[in-house]
C-alpha cells in the first residue's frame, strides 16, 4: 500500500545538508505527535544539499485526518525516493513531489503545492 497522506499535511522541514542523509520533520492534521524521519539518500539534483520547508493547511475534518493518519509511524526510517521542488531546474516533473520507502509504511508519497514549499540554501538563515 501507497499512504498519500497529502491533504493532511500541515508543515515540516527536511534537510539533506549532508550527503547521503536526509533528516527532519513533518506534522500532519489527525497525528498528536510530529512525524521523524531519517532517510538515506538525496533530494533530486535540483534541491540535492538544501532544505525544504512546508507551511499548509488542512481544510478537512480532525475525524477524517485521524482515521487515514491511523497506522502511520511517527519514526520513519528507511530511504528517499524522489524528492524534488518541480522547479525550473527540476528534470521531469514541474511540480513538489516527496516519496521515501519507509521501513514500517512502505512507500510514502507528498505532492503538496508550490505554494507550500521553500527550498532554503544550507547558509540562509532560517
Amino acid at each position: 500500500m501507497t499512504w498519500r497522506p497529502t491533504e493532511y499535511l500541515l508543515d515540516g522541514e527536511l534537510d539533506n545538508t549532508v550527503p547521503g542523509s536526509i533528516v527532519g520533520w513533518l506534522r500532519f492534521a489527525g497525528m498528536m505527535d510530529k512525524v521523524a524521519l531519517r532517510l538515506e539518500g538525496d533530494f533530486m539534483p535540483d534541491i540535492r544539499g538544501r532544505k525544504l520547508l512546508i507551511q499548509a493547511k488542512f481544510i478537512g475534518s480532525d475525524r477524517e485526518a485521524c482515521k487515514y493518519m491511523d497506522g502511520f509511524a511517527r519514526q520513519q526510517r528507511g530511504r528517499a525516493g524522489r524528492i524534488t521542488s518541480g522547479g525550473p531546474n527540476s528534470r521531469d516533473i514541474d511540480y513538489p513531489y516527496i516519496e521515501w520507502y519507509s521501513e514500517s509504511n512502505n512507500r510514502v508519497v507528498l505532492m503538496p503545492g508550490p505554494e507550500t514549499i521553500a527550498v532554503v540554501d544550507k547558509h540562509d538563515p532560517e
